[in-house]
């Protein structure tokens, strides 16, 4: 059981800073990301790694259905958004309204997490 608690309490903190990272101004993800496709790399990092950690907190009520739910909803944002290759650019994580509504979302989300 001690295993299972120390292995959750390592994902909630993981979840916490790829949210932490997900949430930041575009500056701040361009900076942090340099070298890699940062508008990818930001949404790859919390729908194939964030995501799937939310999930076994879910599953382990660490995190309520509502928390769970916040999750899915930015992760849908990011596949609608991914129809349109135009925001898969720095310049769009700077300047679209579609990647600073994820920002928010991501806030909200740490928001409600205690954080």
């Amino acid at each position: 059981m001690i295993e299972d608690v120390e292995k959750l309490a390592m994902l909630y903190d993981r979840v916490m800073e790829n949210l932490q990272e997900f949430s930041m101004p575009a500056e701040e993800q361009i900076k942090k990301l340099k070298g890699f496709p940062v508008a990818d790399e930001v949404a790859s990092d919390f729908s194939d790694i964030t995501l799937n950690y939310a999930k076994e907190l879910f599953e382990n009520a660490w995190i309520t259905l509502e928390q769970y739910q916040q999750f899915l909803n930015i992760d849908e944002k990011l596949d609608d958004m991914s129809k349109d290759k135009e925001l898969w650019c720095e310049e769009a994580l700077r300047n679209a309204s579609e990647w600073e509504k994820c920002r928010e979302a991501g806030a909200e989300l740490l928001t409600s997490l205690g954080y």
